[in-house]
């Protein structure tokens, strides 16, 4: 996928998204569209100045973890799993993007993988000790599992404990993580073995 089309694609979405933020102008709806455009941007950036060659598949990755990420981010106090769904989901993703790049290296494939696993693993912990500072300083409720209540849009209950909620995220997280690593390497012990096989 060229970066000019990457460039016409990215545009156009942030045009339909701040036409999204003109027709419901609130304070909520705007942070959440900007971080959506702001995420793509840095995306492509890092794609072009690194010479990374993402491919049309991997824009859409990362369009589906902002999306559920930032732009749906008012499922979270609506549903007590859509968080759990996420952490499930995301970093399967990341692995996708991460193993792109390291893919191009001369390395076996156990290292790719490990290479892999340890990245969406670092992220995972950093994104949890960075929800915790945040916390500490404005009270935004990132950790923690929070509904509201019938009562009022702004009264919110706690369904599940921070240290809960976090531990459970670095728990799927992980599974999530092996999943791929385990299915790229049972691919890739397949193709070398059975596949080789065939052939001779």
């Amino acid at each position: 996928m060229e970066y000019k089309n990457k460039r016409r694609l990215i545009l156009g979405i942030s045009l339909f998204l701040l036409l999204v933020f003109y027709l419901f102008k609130n304070i909520s709806t705007s942070l959440r569209v900007f971080s959506f455009i702001f995420g793509m941007v840095i995306f492509y950036l890092g794609d072009h100045m690194f010479e990374i060659e993402y491919k049309f598949r991997h824009y859409l990755y990362m369009m589906t973890i902002l999306l559920f990420g930032f732009l749906l981010s008012p499922l979270f106090f609506i549903s007590a799993n859509y968080d759990k769904i996420l952490h499930l989901i995301s970093p399967f993703l990341g692995c996708l993007l991460i193993f792109h790049i390291i893919d191009k290296k001369k390395l076996s494939m156990q290292w790719k993988l490990l290479i892999t696993f340890t990245f969406i693993m670092s992220f995972l912990t950093f994104h949890e000790i960075g929800e915790y500072l945040i916390d500490s300083l404005w009270d935004l409720k990132l950790q923690g599992v929070y509904l509201r209540t019938i009562s009022g849009l702004e009264k919110l209950d706690l369904f599940m404990s921070r240290i809960d909620d976090t531990m459970i995220d670095l728990i799927i997280g992980t599974l999530s993580s092996l999943v791929f690593v385990l299915g790229k390497g049972a691919s890739q012990y397949y193709k070398h073995h059975f596949k080789t096989k065939k052939k001779s």
